[in-house]
């Protein structure tokens, strides 16, 4: 029974390998119709014209403005403003930020002056799409000034090249930059400067450029450095005296001095002087290097045989560096050399080696001139011997012989030194010599220098024959100067001497003048030259007529002021004497003064 169940159970048992297969059948091909290709193709070309129609509709945009643009251009050259404000005004909707249309608002509003604030603003944009020009540059910064922000005007100034800077248009904008600032003194000299660039010549730029450099004003100084700046990098000799003028400023840093060697390296009319003019220079802004340097430049002078000698032993001892000459310039060739000798003259003293330059001027055939060794000899007798008895004969020697040979760079000479050893009454005398010659030879600007300090000198030595003198042909010079005229009747009436040829009537009309002026014409107060005058007539009533307009006396010098104060005690006024006369040293007054003097006190 078990059986039977089982082989029934077989026989329906599932053969896979006893079966037929059924083969695989392929899947029908899709069909796509017409109309579906038509409605992708469409669906794709809406897709492509969402994404491309902002940029087409913007350079559509932009064209159109651009027309626009063109039109307001036109319609400002033929100053129809209401045609360009419209043009204007289509374009800036259509593409505000299209360089095209920035231009053409920058135009309408530069030739309108309408709106300073929008210009700039204009200016602003347009420099966000590219460099603005030096024009635009300068439009920015006066249009900046004119809408009050003046600190936004000086940064854009600041970033100015410097050939734009220091060209007219730069230094006009400079100018009104410092006028609006408060400035006005500065501007007035930036302005001044500008003008002076209308000629092109680079000898004119320079000159003017050096001037600058003496100037009070930070912002006149730093124009003119820029400008030296600028005419350095010229090939021709104003590029040479432009790098000397910047080697000697004292300004200069370390990083310009080695900048300006370099320039100098590279000029083609470069010399040996210049290159040592630098040097100095960088020794000055490198203390510790002075001798490294020193000793560098002689040893290039050896290997390149690159100028002279003297000029190099010249620059050492104008530096002080007594050694380096000593070991240039050996006595053996110095006392062959009329260039040498007076170097190693000069560096003996300055090393104070008094007997050993005692011992060189002694020598026979010394190769200069008797005078500059008298004057070198004077100098060594008054270390050596302190009474100074053998250098002032020496120096009065060679004064006197100076001055009949007309030798004028001996007079000099000797002035200076015995200015410097304080014989005050050799170098009046020597100084009044060489105003005289200086004259002769028409040069009055050295001749009044010189007899101003003969002067100066007269004063300090009690010299009154010297002062007179020299007061003289100071006035004869520069007859329409008011302060000679009034110095040299001041001292006729103080010393006594000559008092006829003061001329009360023009004292007279001076005072008129300058009291209908409200200006100092003169250092001595005509009132208290009539008064002395009167004082030498004897006409108390007069004087104290004419002291009673002496209204402030404090500002004087102490020689007038002692005999204003002499003369008011004369008239009955010894309190106000008292109190000009109380500080007054008498150690400054010539003696006719100081007897004025002792009156008040």
């Amino acid at each position: 029974m078990i059986a039977r169940n089982t082989s029934a159970t077989m026989s329906f048992q599932f053969d896979p390998d006893s079966q037929n297969k059924v083969q695989d059948q392929k899947p029908q091909r899709v069909r796509v119709g017409k109309f579906s290709i038509l409605t992708l193709t469409a669906f794709g070309l809406l897709v492509i014209l969402l994404f491309a129609w902002s940029p087409v509709a913007t350079a559509a945009r932009a064209a159109l403005a651009r027309q626009n643009a063109k039109e307001a251009l036109e319609a400002t050259a033929a100053q129809d403003w209401r045609r360009a404000y419209q043009a204007l005004t289509l374009a800036r909707q259509r593409a505000p930020k299209d360089v095209e249309v920035i231009m053409a608002m920058v135009t309408f509003l530069k030739a309108t002056g309408s709106d300073p604030g929008g210009l700039a603003q204009q200016l602003r944009l347009l420099e966000q799409h590219r460099p603005l020009t030096e024009e635009e540059e300068l439009l920015l910064g006066r249009t900046l000034i004119s809408s009050g922000r003046t600190k936004d005007a000086r940064e854009v100034f600041e970033k100015l090249p410097q050939q734009h800077s220091t060209r007219q248009a730069g230094l006009e904008l400079l100018s009104s930059i410092l006028n609006a600032e408060g400035h006005h003194k500065e501007a007035a000299e930036i302005s001044r400067r500008a003008e002076a660039q209308t000629a092109e010549s680079p000898e004119t730029h320079l000159k003017a450029a050096v001037t600058d450099l003496g100037s009070h004003f930070a912002e006149v100084k730093t124009q003119a450095r820029k400008q030296l700046w600028q005419l350095a990098e010229n090939s021709s000799t104003t590029g040479l005296d432009a790098i000397h003028q910047l080697a000697v400023d004292p300004g200069l840093t370390l990083p310009e001095a080695r900048h300006l060697l370099n320039l100098l390296e590279e000029h083609p009319l470069k010399t040996l002087s210049a290159r040592l003019q630098l040097v100095s220079a960088l020794m000055r802004l490198q203390p510790d290097l002075r001798s490294h340097l020193a000793d560098a430049e002689v040893k290039r002078f050896f290997d390149t045989k690159n100028g002279k000698r003297e000029e190099i032993a010249y620059w050492l001892m104008r530096e002080k560096l007594n050694e380096q000459v000593f070991a240039l310039v050996p006595r053996e060739l110095a006392v062959q050399s009329r260039e040498l000798y007076p170097i190693l003259l000069q560096t003996l003293a300055q090393a104070e080696r008094w007997e050993e330059l005692q011992g060189l001027l002694k020598l026979q055939r010394a190769p200069v001139s008797n005078s500059l060794l008298d004057l070198a000899m004077a100098e060594v007798q008054s270390h050596l011997q302190p009474d100074m008895r053998e250098a002032r004969r020496l120096l009065q020697g060679t004064v006197e012989n100076a001055a009949q040979a007309g030798d004028a760079t001996t007079l000099n000479k000797a002035a200076a030194l015995a200015e410097r050893l304080n014989l005050a009454d050799i170098s009046c005398r020597a100084y009044k010599s060489a105003g005289l010659l200086a004259s002769a030879n028409k040069a009055n600007v050295e001749a009044l220098e010189h007899l101003e300090k003969s002067v100066e000198l007269a004063l300090v030595a009690k010299d009154t024959a010297t002062l007179l003198e020299a007061s003289r042909w100071l006035h004869e010079l520069s007859p329409s100067s008011a302060v000679f005229a009034d110095r040299l009747s001041y001292w006729r009436l103080v010393l006594g001497i000559e008092m006829e040829t003061v001329d009360l009537a023009a004292l007279g009309q001076q005072n008129e003048l300058k009291a209908a002026a409200n200006v100092p014409l003169q250092r001595i107060p005509t009132p208290l030259l009539l008064a002395l005058s009167d004082y030498r007539l004897g006409d108390r009533a007069a004087m104290q007529q004419h002291l009673a307009q002496l209204t402030s006396s404090t500002s004087l010098a102490a020689g007038p002021r002692a005999v204003a104060a002499g003369l008011l005690s004369l008239v009955g006024k010894p309190d106000r004497a008292f109190q000009l006369a109380e500080k007054i040293p008498g150690a400054l007054l010539l003696d006719e003064e100081l007897t004025f003097l002792k009156r008040a006190l």
